[in-house]
């Protein structure tokens, strides 16, 4: 199954896993018709209008781009929008992470290369990241004098502590893979990433699931409260 019309993404199913890949000719920028595209794939996956005879376990997200994820949200069409285009936009970018947050399978993020603004607000949302050794993350919203609207302001406490927020909102610093990986950016630092996606193709998509809500919510909840978080997932997720 190819994506739009544009051509910025192609997906292909392959046994119960599926590959979307990511191309825009450029810097693989999410403006709105990047979005857009992407909200036509999700809403695809989330009906299962792409699935065979075997229920999709896993989806993975790379770029064709080299060197390069994605370069996030697109400036030179921000410098046109007004106050109420940008809200526009940010809401549709959380819209859509949030619903890639949901979807039932194992969504892996691939990252090789750079991986800025935006992009890491999008990375953020996928269960797993795994980068190469040249990868390099940074979110220069406070440099350029902008927050994010894509959600990556809320979306870190799933992955980082506190300093770590500030080192990558504020530090104005581009961090390479191993200190992503330090950090928590990152799950894992892998040049061959099908023998990565073989091993995680054995986890149990609820599983990761539970532990990803579980561990996002282990700072802010107590003991009890997480026990308890855990038994109302877990019947959820068994459903």
């Amino acid at each position: 199954m190819a994506g739009a019309p544009d051509g910025r993404f192609s997906l292909d199913r392959d046994a119960d896993r599926v590959a979307i890949s990511f191309d825009d000719g450029g810097m693989n920028l999410l403006s709105r018709d990047a979005l857009e595209e992407m909200s036509v794939l999700l809403t695809a996956l989330r009906k299962g209008s792409v699935s065979e005879t075997r229920p999709v376990r896993m989806i993975t997200f790379r770029s064709m781009r080299p060197n390069l994820f994605a370069a996030g949200a697109d400036m030179k069409e921000m410098s046109a929008f007004s106050g109420f285009d940008a809200e526009g936009l940010a809401r549709l970018g959380q819209e859509i992470f949030a619903a890639l947050e949901q979807l039932p399978a194992i969504t892996v993020a691939l990252i090789d290369g750079d991986c800025f603004g935006g992009a890491l607000d999008f990375a953020m949302a996928f269960d797993l990241r795994l980068a190469t050794a040249r990868s390099r993350f940074s979110h220069p919203g406070a440099r350029l004098g902008i927050v994010t609207g894509y959600g990556g302001t809320s979306r870190w406490r799933k992955l980082l502590n506190g300093s770590g927020a500030r080192a990558l909102f504020l530090g104005n610093a581009v961090l390479d893979a191993p200190v992503a990986l330090e950090m928590g950016l990152v799950d894992r630092i892998a040049d061959d990433f099908e023998a990565e996606l073989t091993r995680l193709a054995q986890l149990d998509p609820p599983s990761v699931r539970l532990v990803n809500e579980l561990t996002s919510s282990a700072n802010r909840l107590t003991q009890r409260e997480l026990a308890l978080l855990a038994e109302r997932l877990g019947s959820l997720y068994r459903r």
